[in-house]
Parts: C-alpha cells; sequence; structure tokens
C-alpha cells in the first residue's frame, strides 16, 4: 500500500542537505580543517619538533660530478583516532506534510533543522576540544601585570597588533611555521573596533569602517574567524573575551604540519554529512529525516597553537 512519504526519496533528502552544506556548511570545519577517513579508528601522522627545521652541515649538501645529493625525511610518528558519531533526527507527520501552507515545506524544513543542530553540535565538539587552556603550547592571559593588557583598554596601553605580531614570531621561532588563521570571539573583536591602536593605523591605510578583513591584514593573518555561536541557555556567546591563534596548511599534507584537524569519515556518496529517510510506521506512519557526521577533532601540533583568555575586560 502506498503512504504518503513514498514520493520523498533518499536522494531528494541528499540533495535538499547537500543545498544547505553549499549555503552554510559547517563551520567548525572551515575554522580547523577536515581531513578525510575510510576507517572509524586509524593513525594520523604527527611529528619531532626538530625534524622541521634540521638542516645539519652544509657541507653535507654540496656536491660535484656524478655523486648522489644528500637525503633526508621526517621522522614520522603517529597518532590514534578514533571517530565518534554525531546524529540527529527529526520526526514529520503525516498531518505536518498535509496541512502546511506556502512558503513552508516540512520536509525541506526538517532536513535544514536537522543538519543546523548537527552544526551547533560539531561547534560546541570544536569548543570542548580546542578551546580551553592546557591544551595549546602557549596559553596567554589579558589582565593588569600579566602577559598582555587586556584589548578593551582603548588607551595607549592596549597594543593588539604588536601583540598579535609577537606571539606570531614567538610560534615562528620555535616551529618555522608562521600562525595564519585567528579564532576570535565576537565581544573581542567589537573591542577591536574602537581600539585606538587600531583605528589609528586604519587612518594611514583607509577611512572605511574597521572590518575583521581589514583586523587581518594588520595581524599579518590570512583569516580571522568570528565564532559567533550562542550557547543553549540564550544567554552569551559559547566563546566570549578569548581567542586562539593557530597554523593550518591550505592543503593537508602528511608532509606538512599543522595545529590540528578535524578528522571526518566521508561516506559512499563522497561526502563528510550523511542523511537519509526511514519510514516510521510505529509512529502514524511518520517519516523520520535523519542526518549524521562521523568526526574526531584532534590536536596535531599543540606548539602551533596559541590560546588567549580574558583579552578584554
Amino acid at each position: 500500500m502506498a503512504r504518503w512519504f513514498d514520493m520523498i526519496t533518499d536522494k531528494f533528502v541528499r540533495n535538499v542537505a547537500n543545498r544547505f552544506m553549499v549555503e552554510t556548511g559547517l563551520p567548525a570545519f572551515s575554522i580547523i580543517p577536515p581531513v578525510n577517513a575510510r576507517q572509524l579508528s586509524g593513525y594520523i601522522a604527527n611529528y619531532t619538533l626538530a625534524d622541521w627545521l634540521r638542516i645539519g652541515d652544509v657541507d653535507d649538501y654540496k656536491r660535484s660530478g656524478a655523486n648522489e645529493s644528500v637525503g633526508d625525511d621526517y621522522a614520522v610518528g603517529k597518532s590514534s583516532y578514533v571517530l565518534e558519531e554525531i546524529a540527529f533526527h527529526k520526526d514529520v507527520s503525516k498531518d505536518d506534510r498535509d496541512n502546511y501552507d506556502n512558503p513552508y515545506d516540512p520536509i525541506r524544513d526538517a532536513v535544514d533543522f536537522v543538519l543546523g543542530r548537527i552544526k551547533r553540535v560539531c561547534m560546541q565538539n570544536l569548543v570542548d576540544t580546542f578551546l580551553t587552556t592546557g591544551v595549546w603550547g602557549t596559553d596567554l592571559t589579558g589582565l593588569a601585570n600579566a602577559d598582555f593588557t587586556q584589548w578593551s583598554d582603548g588607551g595607549t596601553a592596549s597594543t593588539p597588533v604588536d601583540d598579535v605580531l609577537g606571539w606570531i614570531l614567538d610560534v615562528q621561532k620555535v616551529t618555522g611555521y608562521r600562525p595564519n588563521k585567528m579564532l576570535m570571539a565576537p565581544d573581542v573583536f567589537k573591542a577591536l573596533k574602537n581600539n585606538t591602536d587600531i583605528t589609528d593605523k586604519m587612518k594611514t591605510t583607509s577611512d572605511k569602517v574597521v572590518t575583521i578583513g581589514m583586523i587581518a591584514k594588520l595581524f599579518e593573518l590570512d583569516e580571522i574567524k568570528i565564532f559567533d555561536a550562542v550557547n543553549s541557555g540564550g544567554t552569551d556567546f559559547v566563546f566570549a573575551g578569548k581567542m586562539l591563534l593557530v597554523y593550518t596548511p591550505k592543503r593537508p599534507s602528511r608532509m606538512t604540519p599543522s595545529a590540528a584537524y578535524h578528522i571526518v569519515y566521508r561516506n559512499k556518496s563522497c561526502e563528510n554529512v550523511g542523511t537519509r529517510r526511514i519510514p516510521m510506521e510505529i509512529k502514524n506512519d511518520a517519516l523520520r529525516i535523519e542526518a549524521w557526521v562521523k568526526v574526531c577533532p584532534k590536536v596535531i601540533s599543540s606548539n602551533l597553537g596559541v590560546y588567549i583568555v580574558s583579552a578584554i575586560a
């Protein structure tokens, strides 16, 4: 016997999900890049810090005639990972389907709702894994007589540009890699827009409003992302008064260290996020829309990250 949801195929649900991913995506994976995996557990390369900078005797590199060139390699170690599945669903009833008004569409809305929740859970997973003290090679605190003057101090005592450029150099002179990305809380960005160290420097380059792109240029970073996810209680952002400065390569490579990765299972449809429809006869012929992602957020090279707390008062 045909049911109301027979015309709704897995392909339709997947196409709606793909539209969501193109328009919105999972911001957690743009902050800490993904590495695709075909297994639910395994190993990922890690590195000995000294190998990044090793040169040895310059004379070893000199050759003449038909002599062979000197060779070397990273002493690549391995770190285990285990993917955990994050899944969520919404049930659509026959009444939902039969009694809706344009422009609403219960199936498309259910797909967006489910993926929106997956997006938020992945962001919280990122917070729990990466945005805390004791994870990265350097933790800094912005307080009086601490590591730096808080950026909410708009006077001359606050020097965010020099602070960030100094932290970048501190990482670079130890690792050889220059941090290129920053994750910033919204309240920190607000403080920077009114910080005289920023606004005075912008006067010499532009008469436009201070934007996140302009601040990224001043900090000499490829990208700054504002982490504006709101907590479940709707009382604050999940990430306030803090920042994370990291190096991540543009393309994941076994020969290039990274501060961290999201190791993500890539399904047979070559997608990181899976979806499906599940007929629920036991629930009065409802149709369940489900989505899932299998992921392991993993610190790879802690020396390539700087975590900053209390950046503002």
